[in-house]
């Protein structure tokens, strides 16, 4: 086997060790929040981008996981009047080759979620909640060194055609390699609360 070979051999190796470390985050995520926190899992299933007809859609290096506070009111689309929380684990940055594995726990705010059908597919993640923390042609996005982040859509328009009417979503991130099972619940759940608590 030539040295080509086992660098494409080891790569994938590598990958599939990784999809399989962030499904186990995702998992313990789950039922971290079902048995011990006041958060819901709200898709079940993670949303992620992925496409036949571009290379960078076929490999999924972004995951992202929606949460909402069960004391927050059920509405009759299932979903809860009050924010949603969104883990995203993102393994790779396009964009920026030299990020580190990042997660990023955000809060999205919405004018009217009562207004939205049931349930959402995981392929919707790309428009509704990856870009609002990165898009700077549409969200405004503050260079901010404090801990908590803020973004939010440059006009009313943009909220109610691209972001399902986004009002502002609070951010931040954790280098991936730090959250461990022993400390999830206080870096995922913890960053949470700061967020419900930080307007």
């Amino acid at each position: 086997m030539s040295s080509v070979e086992e660098n494409i051999r080891d790569a994938f190796i590598v990958v599939h060790n990784t999809h399989e470390n962030a499904e186990k985050l995702m998992g313990f995520c789950r039922t971290i929040a079902e048995e011990k926190t006041n958060y819901n899992n709200v898709n079940g299933k993670f949303l992620r981008w992925r496409s036949d007809n571009q290379s960078l859609g076929w490999c999924i290096d972004d995951f992202i996981l929606l949460f909402q506070r069960e004391t927050d009111k059920m509405l009759p689309n299932e979903w809860r009047d009050g924010p949603i929380y969104a883990m995203e684990i993102m393994l790779s940055n396009d964009e920026d080759p030299k990020q580190v594995p990042t997660i990023y726990l955000s809060k999205f705010e919405y004018e009217n979620i009562a207004s939205w059908n049931k349930g959402y597919s995981p392929t919707n993640h790309w428009q509704c909640f990856y870009y609002p923390l990165r898009d700077k042609d549409t969200m405004e996005i503050p260079q901010n060194e404090e801990q908590i982040s803020l973004a939010t859509p440059k006009t009313k328009e943009i909220a109610e055609q691209e972001y399902l009417g986004l009002r502002k979503v609070n951010f931040m991130q954790l280098p991936l390699i730090g959250v461990t099972a022993e400390n999830a619940e206080e870096k995922i759940f913890g960053s949470f609360e700061k967020l419900y608590q930080y307007n």
